[in-house]
């Protein structure tokens, strides 16, 4: 299963994401729903990374594994921006959980 935790600030924003596992959907390079979430989570990332400052936010992958935080002395511009990004991010991934419940689960951590 999929893991995709959304860190909150003040219970609105989006500071950031966490995409962690593999959702068992299908043999390894076919699966079409760590496939669809991969992309979104990078998708993300290049948004973020367009909009944004360089030091504004942070990212590590790995196989399995996407973590991305904002940075928190954004400008309300740039601020704006992430917030547009993650949230669509969000209601991409959440369509996906509501489609695939036993492979993909939203966690939101406050």
């Amino acid at each position: 299963m999929v893991e995709v935790k959304f860190f909150y600030r003040n219970n609105e924003e989006i500071g950031g994401f966490q995409v962690k596992g593999h959702a068992g959907f299908a043999e390894e390079g076919k699966d079409i729903v760590c496939s669809a979430i991969s992309v979104l989570a990078q998708t993300a990332v290049i948004g973020l990374g367009e909009y944004l400052h360089k030091n504004s936010f942070s990212y590590s992958i790995a196989d399995g594994y996407l973590k991305c935080m904002l940075q928190d002395d954004l400008s309300i511009e740039e601020n704006k921006a992430a917030q547009i990004i993650l949230k669509t991010m969000y209601l991409g991934i959440k369509s996906i959980e509501e489609s695939y419940t036993s492979h993909v689960k939203i966690v939101k951590e406050v």
